[in-house]
């Protein structure tokens, strides 16, 4: 769980503020100033998660410097954790936001989508997480649903590995 420290901007309408709004946040590995990462329970690639901007901004261009400067200061923990955690490399990530533009009116909300890739099985919770594609881009369709159990193990292994 996660408690937002500040009270943000945030639009009704968009997806990704209603959920920002449902406090404590759960499933949250790491929060700062502006930026959230969270797990969430489709897990096609073992630990895909999202980081998402704590105001409401609709694209890359009105990032602050200081919010630019805090998403590199957690690309910089994410990515040896992830790699300690469960062997992940490379650690992919993308701002893909399509969704957004599916309304009209479209209400994009900044975040960052994490795609984990890994050269061999991993085990975990009692399910072996594979990655076939390995090494070519990952596939959008896959889907992999997971309980609430292994969401927690995921969010667990990352936040010890960033406390190292």
């Amino acid at each position: 769980m996660c408690d937002i420290p500040y009270d943000y901007s945030m639009n009704p309408s968009c997806d990704m503020c209603q959920f920002l709004g449902n406090k404590p946040l759960q499933n949250q590995i790491l929060t700062t100033k502006y930026w959230t990462v969270g797990i969430i329970p489709d897990q096609p690639y073992l630990g895909r998660g999202l980081v998402t901007l704590l105001t409401h901004k609709a694209s890359l261009g009105e990032l602050s410097q200081e919010e630019w400067d805090d998403f590199a200061a957690i690309v910089r923990k994410l990515e040896p954790a992830y790699e300690r955690a469960f062997g992940a490399r490379p650690l992919n990530m993308g701002c893909f936001m399509n969704n957004a533009y599916r309304a009209d009116p479209p209400h994009p909300h900044v975040h960052w989508q994490i795609f984990p890739r890994y050269k061999a099985p991993v085990e975990l919770a009692g399910m072996t997480f594979t990655d076939d594609r390995y090494g070519s881009f990952y596939d959008d369709d896959a889907r992999n649903p997971v309980g609430g159990e292994v969401v927690w193990e995921i969010v667990n292994r990352l936040q010890q590995a960033i406390a190292l």
